[in-house]
């Protein structure tokens, strides 16, 4: 896994994450029409808490601060699209749960959201991996979490196939009874191999 700079200039971020078969990196302009079909989808939309419809102006806004974001922390939600092809899949990062959530405290959030003809195929896992190894790695972060909708069994199996460990229930964005997962530095490791 190779991983550029964060942060080199003060105007621009770019982050690069490399796996097997997928990139993970910083969100671009171009972006925008293939992040509004992601979020416009109704079987994505029905496992995520209630949000702004996506629209150019939103994606604007969400880029901006995930920029912002990066440039001041390191991490941020990023694009992932197919290594070979550039199609894109979806999005993964991190990101302070607090920015969602103002009652989350100081936790660290991992989230990830995918284009339903991507199900399945074992990107989310391979991208969360990437993003956790990111994390205890160049990052230095010691703890990251990750909530799912309880009927997401598809999303709660990859944070188990991605070596997180379940921690019980808990509420955050609006939502009650997310199951929550977790992964420590001193104990995490990848269930990849390279």
């Amino acid at each position: 896994m190779a991983c550029s700079d964060v942060g080199c200039h003060t105007s621009r971020v770019s982050t690069r994450l490399d796996t097997t078969r997928l990139v993970i990196r910083t969100f671009e302009p171009g972006d925008a029409d293939a992040w509004i079909a992601l979020f416009s989808d109704p079987e994505v939309r029905r496992f995520l808490p209630a949000t702004l419809a996506p629209t150019p102006e939103v994606f604007q806004g969400a880029i901006e601060s995930r920029h912002a974001m990066e440039r001041e922390l390191g991490y941020a939600m990023w694009a992932v699209e197919a290594r070979t092809t550039g199609e894109f899949l979806g999005q993964c990062g991190l990101r302070p749960a607090a920015t969602m959530d103002p009652n989350a405290g100081s936790e660290i959030d991992l989230a990830y959201h995918f284009v339903a003809g991507s199900w399945g195929k074992g990107y989310a896992t391979e991208a969360v991996t990437a993003v956790l190894t990111h994390a205890f790695g160049l990052l230095g972060l010691d703890w990251v979490m990750a909530v799912a909708m309880p009927d997401n069994v598809g999303s709660w199996r990859v944070m188990e196939k991605a070596g997180m460990r379940y921690e019980g229930t808990g509420s955050y964005y609006g939502v009650d009874d997310l199951k929550k997962y977790v992964a420590e530095r001193d104990w995490w490791t990848s269930p990849l191999v390279a």
